[in-house]
């Protein structure tokens, strides 16, 4: 990446503040288009807040949070979720497929609201399984796939729109050690195709296997590797 290529994300100063407790204190952060990183750290540092306000999911205390070029906050909610809809995939550690469910209706009702015939969204959510290695899977309910590929079905509904940002939340988390190289491979394929993609992990190896690495630490972000000398210090932290 280059400083000329457009920013997905833009943090400015952002703060998330729950009463007293101050869950992300100043953090600034830039991330190009196709970019591939990990933000990392332990649990309670304040990756997942930092998570849910770059996926627009909570507005930040202060600071200003652009993706994708929006300031968010000059949305509105239903602007916000318009902007979610059409920029951001989303992949959590829980696979969130409904019981009894086959993968291709699982992948097509991501595209429920879109306005497209069941048909389309089908055909568009078959192409997307078979992208991820799940053509064979296409009827499968989830009680008949493997962590691994309970957690492919998730990735296929999140870039079924081909979203330019996805975000990755403990995306191995719940898996072996095989299962879960075979999701990163694939969140690397997805990247190589132009995507952006940033994995939320608190697993070291994961973080130091990718491009650019973010560590968060009691709300601040202590080091990114993509800033001259390899480390970020805010005043006072």
């Amino acid at each position: 990446m280059t400083p000329a290529t457009p920013p997905v994300i833009e943090l400015n100063g952002v703060t998330k503040s729950y009463g007293d407790v101050a869950a992300l204190a100043g953090a600034d952060l830039v991330v190009r288009r196709g970019e591939l990183l990990a933000v990392v750290g332990p649990s309670g540092s304040g990756k997942s807040t930092m998570l849910n306000i770059i996926g627009t999911l909570s507005r930040p205390t202060t600071g200003t949070v652009a993706i994708d070029g929006h300031n968010i906050s000059e949305l509105s909610d239903r602007e916000l979720s318009a902007l979610r809809a059409g920029t951001i995939g989303f992949v959590f550690q829980q696979f969130h497929l409904a019981p009894g469910v086959p993968a291709l209706d699982s992948v097509a009702d991501g595209l429920l609201y879109s306005g497209k015939p069941r048909r389309e969204r089908r055909e568009l959510a078959e192409q997307t399984l078979r992208r991820v290695g799940l053509g064979h899977r296409l009827y499968n309910e989830p009680h008949q796939l493997s962590g691994g590929e309970k957690q492919r079905v998730a990735i296929a509904r999140a870039v079924l729109g081909d979203p330019p940002l996805l975000l990755a939340d403990e995306p191995t988390g719940a898996l072996d050690s095989r299962s879960g190289a075979v999701v990163m491979e694939l969140l690397h394929e997805l990247h190589d195709a132009g995507t952006t993609v940033v994995i939320i992990t608190h697993d070291r190896d994961i973080a130091a296997s990718l491009p650019r690495e973010v560590r968060i630490k009691d709300g601040r972000i202590e080091h990114d590797s993509a800033l001259p000398g390899h480390a970020y210090e805010r005043a006072g932290a």
